[in-house]
């Protein structure tokens, strides 16, 4: 089953305003499009994960952008 990309006209004005941001810093919003099916989760990736975990706690955010690029190489991740 194909992942479908929500179009932004169906999206709720803060999410689209994600998106818009996502767009102009990468020039790609796919991701973004396709989490608007659970914009819930997409939340909770953004404001839980990396507000309160990635770019807070003790570990400086340079060594876990380290950390992450690793591990993408180690399952695959195309750079």
């Amino acid at each position: 089953m194909p992942l479908t990309r929500v179009p932004h006209e169906a999206m709720a004005e803060d999410y689209r305003a994600m998106v818009e941001e996502c767009i102009e810093q990468a020039g790609d919003a796919r991701f973004m499009e396709i989490g608007a099916n659970a914009p819930h989760m997409m939340r909770f990736y953004f404001e839980e994960f990396y507000e309160k975990i990635f770019f807070a706690g003790v570990v400086p955010v340079p060594i876990k952008e380290l950390a992450r690029l690793r591990l993408s190489t180690l399952h695959g991740c195309a750079l």
